[in-house]
């Protein structure tokens, strides 16, 4: 397949880029970084505003999906939004489907309360969680024109391993017998590549976890 992936330089989208290239798909990745940085000879790369939209479309035409793992400055998450916005528009513009990395935030913990809400979330992530949380509120759950998928995270999202091992869910967060919830970058690349090889979310949000 054509896979575009956007914000491919970032810590998500480096192991996103990787297990595309295990799996022989055609990559073209939008970043900043060069070629260098990913060690792939046969790719295109290029760096696109992400806000701007008609570009941004022209280089999505081909592909047979996009990939964003795009992430917002920690001192304006809210850009999540606007780059949410262009990114919807650009891919109705170019007819590709989109799936576009989320947060964990917006998953619930129980059916009256969602994980940002909780009194332990960390106070450091509030801002991008409740940014997260509006793109998916405001944006791809009102979205009935564009085969569009939201991924989410566990509440805990590191560099480890891949394991292959991890459970997918839907709306409330996965957690462990001791309520951890938990998923390294590499196996959340997977579970993102396995969904664009199979398509079991259209037009829905899914989450990936232990």
């Amino acid at each position: 397949m054509k896979v575009t992936i956007i914000g491919a330089g970032g810590n998500i989208g480096q192991r996103i880029t990787k297990e595309a290239t295990t799996r022989n798909h055609e990559l073209r990745l939008i970043t900043s970084k060069e070629k260098s940085f990913f060690g792939i000879d046969d790719v295109d790369i290029k760096a696109v505003d992400i806000f701007d939209t008609e570009t941004l479309a022209e280089n999505l035409k081909g592909s047979d999906v996009v990939i964003s793992a795009y992430a917002p400055p920690h001192e304006n998450t809210d850009l999540i939004i606007d780059a949410t916005k262009s990114l919807v528009e650009a891919s109705k513009k170019a007819e590709v489907r989109l799936i576009a990395v989320g947060g964990a935030g917006s998953l619930k913990v129980s059916e009256d309360l969602l994980l940002v809400d909780a009194p332990d979330f960390p106070a450091d992530y509030k801002s991008i969680a409740v940014s997260h949380q509006k793109a998916l509120e405001d944006i791809y759950l009102k979205e009935s024109e564009l085969n569009w998928t939201n991924v989410s995270p566990s509440a805990y999202i590191f560099e480890g391993e891949r394991t292959n091992q991890f459970r997918i869910g839907e709306d409330y967060l996965l957690a462990n017998d001791k309520g951890e919830s938990a998923i390294s970058m590499e196996d959340f690349a997977v579970g993102i590549l396995n969904e664009v090889e199979n398509a079991s979310f259209s037009k829905k949000r899914f989450t990936i976890g232990y």
